[in-house]
């Protein structure tokens, strides 16, 4: 795997990257806009504490990826990040990310599991949108801000996690998604 990384820290392109594992190398501080768009045969990714962005469509159509942890260290992630990631099962996020782009993981059927950062005050619009496999989401008390559809198509009986008196009480109240305090 050879990765160009400029001279600001972005990567902007990774050359053979038909391997089903890869280590993002410590340094990169950014994850430019499309960057492991399919066709990818990436199945296992590890980004570095050194990241703090994760791009548009940085992972977009990687349909093998089975799982992806997000460190601390990054504080956004991009509008279609992950979008239609059909293995994605699992996403755990460090308490570093405050915000989630529009269909960040949006079509990704799979997603089982997602654990929010502590620190999120923005889930965009669609951004689980189309999620079958996700049954139920925990979203922290700090999110101040939840865009349209965000969780449009999600499994049947989907439910929502919030802490009395919330924005996303409020939101799953006025979504009429089943509610658990």
């Amino acid at each position: 795997m050879k990765f160009i990384i400029n001279e600001r820290g972005v990567l902007e392109k990774a050359e053979s990257v038909y391997e089903a594992g890869i280590v993002i190398p410590d340094g990169v501080r950014n994850i430019g806009e499309g960057e492991f768009c399919a066709p990818v045969a990436l199945v296992e990714v590890v980004i570095p504490g050194s990241v703090t962005v994760i791009g548009d469509g940085a992972f977009a159509g990687c349909d093998l990826m089975v799982g992806v942890e997000i460190p601390g260290s990054v504080g956004h992630i991009g509008n279609k990040a992950f979008y239609d990631c059909y293995s994605l099962v699992s996403v755990t996020m460090g308490d570093g990310v405050t915000s989630i782009g529009d269909d960040a993981f949006a079509d990704c059927n799979q997603l089982e599991n997602v654990v929010l950062s502590e620190s999120l005050t923005s889930i965009g619009g669609r951004a689980f949108a189309w999620c079958e496999s996700l049954g139920r989401i925990t979203i922290p008390s700090n999110v101040t801000s939840i865009g349209n559809d965000a969780f449009y198509g999600c499994g049947a009986g989907f439910a929502i996690r919030a802490p009395a008196g919330s924005y996303a009480e409020r939101y799953a109240i006025a979504n009429n998604y089943d509610l658990e305090n």
